[in-house]
């Protein structure tokens, strides 16, 4: 158990910037971090509600992007078949950077990982919806604050998300948007 090295590659997530917003020209774009602790309180607020394990919901938020600390934020095109080559390269490169860097606390984290990749437990899908309903939360107050563009985020979510709470959520932004 190395502490020091915990809180070293954890803070990587605070300096690394999401790649999404770079790419779309977002002056001060959030980190990797800012992103991550929104979508963990989202999950620990919501869970009860979804009708979930809030504790598997959390863990699941607290690790989904702590890899990125090694792999950095790729941004994978979906809709192309490099998407599915790059996304299973980045996953298991994440995996392994999970089990390094959380080795030796007491659970095999890349395990929980893992179960959040393959997307088949209702905590791992619940997971996803969030990470979604966060992202697009990100791109409406972007786009309010700097007038660019993000429907292409509004329609992923709606596309993607399936839980009738979140989808709701996503439709109340969209109501919000046209205002």
């Amino acid at each position: 158990m190395d502490i020091l090295h915990l809180a070293f590659q954890v803070g990587i997530s605070k300096k690394l910037k999401r790649t999404g917003w770079v790419k779309r020209k977002v002056k001060n774009p959030e980190s990797v971090a800012e992103h991550a602790f929104r979508v963990i309180v989202l999950c620990m607020a919501l869970a009860p509600s979804l009708k979930v394990d809030q504790q598997k919901l959390v863990k699941m938020a607290i690790i989904h992007d702590l890899g990125e600390t090694s792999t950095g934020d790729i941004v994978v095109e979906s809709w192309k078949k490099i998407f599915l080559d790059k996304r299973k390269k980045k996953e298991k490169i994440e995996k392994e950077a999970i089990r390094n860097i959380l080795y030796g606390y007491g659970e095999d984290y890349s395990n929980l990982f893992q179960e959040m990749i393959q997307r088949k437990t209702e905590e791992a899908k619940t997971f996803w919806d969030i990470d979604l309903l966060e992202r697009t939360i990100q791109a409406y107050e972007y786009e309010k604050e700097q007038g660019i563009d993000m429907t292409e985020f509004f329609a992923s979510a709606e596309f993607f998300i399936t839980h009738p709470l979140l989808k709701s959520a996503v439709n109340d932004l969209k109501k919000m948007r046209s205002k």
